[in-house]
């Protein structure tokens, strides 16, 4: 792990439908890298996201995040959504450096071909049914983080649901085109699957790297 250099806040927002204990690991490893770590959670059944941004608000408020000289981004899938209308709506000064963890950028396919059914809607969350790449939906109204930003993207699967529906690679639930993002200063493919894949030791390296630096870390030719 990178050694701690600085002390400067890490805000993260998990994915729809799991809770801040999904990114503990994460957390932990940033910690132990020097940041100072807000682990937010937010209501796992909203049906609006601007319920979750008013609730993501006020709770960077109630902990003093926003008092900070710098505050970084870290998400999971959804949570990239949720840091885009967030940044929309209230853009403070102090935003640093963001990255974004297999997030639905363009949509997901299996939303356009299962949203419909109604055992996909009883088995998923209600905000899941407007993360299809439609020009109509979430993603595709949300604008752009307006911060300096890098996505990260798997190419591993263990949803079965994903290869029916998604264009490879695919992480099981996002397609890698689907992560990406106009304005994003870099993309990086991981082989990791969507669910686990802010658990990787990897992955936090390359979320240090990027917030330290603006950039994942790459092999050299002296590396290798």
């Amino acid at each position: 792990m990178i050694p701690a250099q600085n002390t400067e806040a890490v805000v993260l927002l998990h994915g729809l439908g799991r809770g801040a204990w999904s990114m503990d690991l994460l957390a932990m490893r940033l910690a132990q890298a020097g940041y100072q770590v807000f682990n937010l959670g937010y209501p796992r059944r909203a049906d609006a996201i601007a319920t979750i941004v008013a609730g993501i608000h006020g709770s960077l408020n109630d902990c003093g995040a926003l008092s900070g000289d710098q505050l970084h981004f870290v998400t999971h899938s959804f949570g990239g959504l949720v840091l885009r209308a967030w940044l929309s709506e209230y853009n403070p000064l102090g935003i640093g450096r963001a990255v974004m963890l297999a997030p639905p950028n363009a949509g997901s396919e299996i939303v356009d071909r299962l949203g419909g059914w109604r055992l996909f809607r009883s088995l998923t969350v209600p905000l899941s049914a407007q993360c299809g790449t439609g020009p109509g939906d979430l993603p595709a109204r949300l604008p752009p983080p307006a911060c300096e930003f890098g996505v990260i993207a798997g190419s591993h699967w263990i949803n079965p649901v994903g290869p029916f529906c998604l264009p490879s690679p695919h992480d099981g639930t996002v397609s890698v085109r689907g992560t990406c993002l106009a304005g994003m200063k870099d993309h990086l493919v991981v082989p990791r699957d969507h669910t686990f894949i802010m658990d990787s030791k990897l992955v936090a390296y390359q979320v240090i790297h990027f917030l330290r630096h603006g950039i994942f870390a790459r092999p050299t030719r002296a590396d290798s």
